[in-house]
């Protein structure tokens, strides 16, 4: 495998992480705001849920198209 691949890979599996931490972020904060501010707040953990679902049949993820573009994950490229 070459060093340009390996970088890549590695690239891709930093955005990855912080699509998994983003969400996770957002299922908990959507549950902890449906029990304490109001109950429709757990339509956010339902998007996001929609997410990985359009995710796993589409096999592209919006998420990371979106934080791939962010300040800071554009100097990883």
């Amino acid at each position: 495998m070459s060093s340009e691949s390996n970088n890549t890979a590695l690239k891709t599996m930093r955005v990855l992480r912080q699509a998994l931490a983003l969400g996770s972020l957002l299922v908990v904060m959507g549950i902890v705001l449906s029990y304490t501010v109001h109950p429709l707040f757990i339509l956010l953990p339902l998007v996001v849920s929609g997410g990985l679902m359009f995710s796993a049949v589409a096999g592209w993820c919006p998420m990371i198209y979106i934080l791939e573009r962010t300040p800071w994950n554009k100097n990883s490229r």
